[in-house]
C-alpha cells in the first residue's frame, strides 16, 4: 500500500500553477509581438455578415428565373407557341409570387424588374393578347404593382436597355445569368460567362454585376448622398471637388453635382476600363444631370489622384478595412495612404459601408493610415442585429496648419 506525503502533493500542485501561469505569459508575449498594439492582441480578421440569407420570394424569383435561362438556352430554337408558353409560365409564376408579397419584400425583390420586364417586352410582341391575359399585373415595362422601387428612373431605363437590347454590349441570357449569380452571392461564376462572349475586358463582368445589385438608380443615389451629408456641412460643399471611390454605375454623381454646384469638380474612380466604358455609354445615351465628369483608374494599393486635389473623398460599399492582416497591409493601408496623400490639408474621408467592417475595425484601419477621426452617424434602425451597426463615420487628414474644409 503506497502512502503519499500531503507535502509532496502541495509542491506537485504548487509546480503545476507556476506552469500555467508562465504558459499565459508567453501567449501573451508572443501575441502582442506581431500585428497592432505591443500590448494587445493581434488585429481580427473581419468576417462577412450574412447579406445573402434569401427571402422565401427571391428563392422562388431565381427558380423562375433560371427556368426561363434554362428554355433560352434549349438546344434547339423554341417555335413561336412554345416561346409564347415559356413566357407565360415565367410571368404568372412571378406575379403569383409578388402578389400576395408584403412592401418590404417587393422592395427587396425589386431587381427582378430587369429581367421581367424583359420577358413582358418579348410576350407583347409576340402575342399581345397573351400579355393581356396577366395585364392585372404586368405591362410592357413589367411588373405595375410594386411600388415606386419597380419604375425605372432615368439611369436605370439606360442600364436596362445596355443588358437587354444592346447586343453589342453584352446577350441578354448572359446578363441573366449574371444576375442569378449575383442575387444568390454566387460570383465565381461570372467572370467565366462574359469570357465566353471573348469580350477580352473582364472588368465589363463586373460593370454588369453592378447593375443587378439594387443600388443602380439615381435614386438610390441620393439616399447616399443623404447618408453622407449626415457627416457632412452641405454648406461648406459648393465649389468643392468631390472623388468618389467606386462610382459603379454613376448612380450618386446627379447627387454629388446638385451638392458641389456647376462651379464644383466631380471625380470617379474604378478600377479597370469597362466602368469607363460603361460611363461612356450611358453618357452617350441619355442626358443624364452630371455635368463633367473626370474620370481616373485606380489600382488596388493605390487610388491614382494626384496629390492635394481633393476636398471630399467618398466611398460607400468598398468596406474599407475588410480583409486578412496580410491583405490590409499589402493593398489597404497603401491605397488609403494614397487617398489621404490626394485629399487637401483638413480634407474629409466618408466611409459608409453599413457596418462592415465593424467600427472598431475601421477605426484601427484608418488610424494606421494616418487619419482622425472627425465623426461617426449611427444610422441603423430598431432590430438592427448589435454585431452589423448601420453607420456612417468621416475622417479627416490631419490640418498641418494648411487650409481647411469646415467640418460638420
Amino acid at each position: 500500500m503506497t502512502i503519499h506525503s500531503p507535502g509532496r502533493r502541495l509542491r506537485w500542485w504548487i509546480l503545476l500553477i507556476l506552469l500555467l501561469i508562465l504558459g499565459l505569459m508567453l501567449r501573451l508575449v508572443l501575441t502582442g509581438s506581431e500585428g497592432g498594439s505591443p500590448a494587445g492582441p493581434p488585429p481580427k480578421i473581419e468576417r462577412p455578415p450574412s447579406h445573402y440569407l434569401l427571402s422565401e420570394e427571391k428563392r422562388a424569383l431565381i427558380e423562375v428565373l433560371e427556368g426561363f435561362i434554362a428554355d433560352l438556352q434549349t438546344p434547339t430554337h423554341l417555335s413561336g407557341a412554345e416561346r409564347i408558353a415559356t413566357l407565360n409560365r415565367s410571368l404568372n409564376r412571378s406575379a403569383a409570387i409578388l402578389e400576395p408579397a408584403s412592401q418590404i419584400a417587393l422592395g427587396s425583390t425589386a431587381v427582378f424588374k430587369f429581367p421581367l420586364r424583359r420577358m413582358a417586352e418579348e410576350l407583347s410582341e409576340l402575342d399581345p393578347e397573351a400579355l393581356q391575359k396577366v395585364s392585372k399585373h404586368f405591362t410592357e415595362r413589367g411588373y405595375r404593382n410594386g411600388g415606386e422601387s419597380w419604375t425605372f428612373d432615368p439611369l436605370e431605363e439606360v442600364l436596362y436597355q445596355l443588358a437587354f437590347h444592346d447586343l453589342d454590349y453584352i446577350q441578354p441570357v448572359h446578363a441573366m445569368q449574371i444576375m442569378a449569380c449575383e442575387v444568390k452571392g454566387d460570383r465565381e461564376p461570372i467572370r467565366t460567362l462574359l469570357e465566353r462572349q471573348n469580350a477580352g475586358d473582364y472588368t465589363k463582368a463586373d460593370t454588369v454585376r453592378q447593375f443587378f445589385t439594387g443600388n443602380t438608380s439615381t435614386r438610390s443615389g441620393w439616399r447616399q448622398m443623404r447618408r453622407a451629408l449626415t457627416v457632412l456641412d452641405p454648406t461648406a460643399l459648393r465649389g468643392c471637388t468631390w472623388a468618389e471611390l467606386g462610382y459603379g454605375t454613376g448612380q450618386i454623381f446627379e447627387a454629388v453635382r446638385e451638392v458641389v454646384g456647376p462651379s464644383g469638380v466631380v471625380i470617379g474612380v474604378e478600377i479597370g476600363p469597362g466602368y469607363e466604358a460603361l460611363v461612356d455609354r450611358i453618357s452617350r445615351r441619355h442626358a443624364l444631370a452630371w455635368g463633367e465628369i473626370k474620370l481616373v483608374r485606380g489600382e488596388l494599393d493605390d487610388c491614382r489622384l494626384p496629390a492635394e486635389s481633393v476636398d471630399i473623398v467618398h466611398e460607400a460599399g468598398i468596406h474599407v478595412g475588410v480583409g486578412t492582416p496580410e491583405t490590409l497591409e499589402r493593398e489597404t493601408i497603401p491605397w488609403l495612404k494614397s487617398v489621404k496623400k490626394a485629399l487637401r490639408p483638413g480634407g474629409i474621408m466618408v466611409l459608409d459601408d453599413c457596418g462592415y467592417p465593424s467600427l472598431e475595425g475601421l477605426r484601427r484601419v484608418m488610424a494606421r493610415a494616418g487619419f482622425e477621426e472627425l465623426k461617426v452617424v449611427d444610422l441603423s434602425v430598431a432590430g438592427t442585429p448589435a454585431t452589423q451597426p448601420d453607420f456612417v463615420a468621416a475622417f479627416r487628414k490631419p490640418v498641418g496648419g494648411a487650409r481647411t474644409l469646415p467640418g460638420p
